[in-house]
């Protein structure tokens, strides 16, 4: 009995390094799967003023599917092209649950994406069953009139890692 709980505990040892990236791409220009951001012309009345304005997603923009075995982590970090201003800020969220057999914690709050990876949320006791349709939304401020006119262009890199 010890020698095969031995062998099921290395085994799961070997999924430690294991890891999954996947990457959505925000614009305000292209078509696609990417989430265009629409022009503030439409909102403008009146000259003189700022006309700073937040744009959100849809609640499902982005779906993850994560697959592992006892313990896994979702990273974020955005990979800032050279036409990227930064008075743009960009914010992600976890907007459901998703489907499966996994305790899922954390993300349910925009958090503001940076260049440096940080922790986006966690699921524990999977047993290979993962978790399905996890609905990411965005967020980006900093969008106003006094912003250059032309398309910025960002990548956001979700790293899924796990034992």
């Amino acid at each position: 009995m010890k020698t095969c709980l031995l062998i099921i505990f290395l085994f799961s040892l070997t999924g430690i390094m294991m890891a999954q990236t996947a990457s959505v791409t925000i614009t305000n220009g292209s078509q696609g799967a990417n989430w265009n951001i629409p022009t503030l012309s439409s909102s403008i009345t009146k000259a003189g003023k700022n006309y700073e304005h937040i744009e959100t997603s849809a609640l499902n923009h982005t779906v993850l599917k994560v697959n592992s075995l006892v313990f896994w982590n979702v990273s974020v970090q955005q990979t800032v092209s050279s036409n990227w201003d930064p008075l743009l800020k960009l914010y992600v969220r976890r907007s459901g649950d998703g489907t499966g057999l996994v305790t899922i914690s954390g993300g349910s709050a925009f958090q503001q994406v940076t260049g440096a990876s940080s922790l986006f949320f966690s699921g524990l006791l999977g047993l290979g069953f993962g978790r399905d349709n996890i609905p990411i939304q965005y967020k980006i401020e900093g969008l106003s009139v006094l912003l250059p006119a032309k398309t910025y262009t960002t990548t956001i890199l979700f790293t899924i890692s796990g034992l």
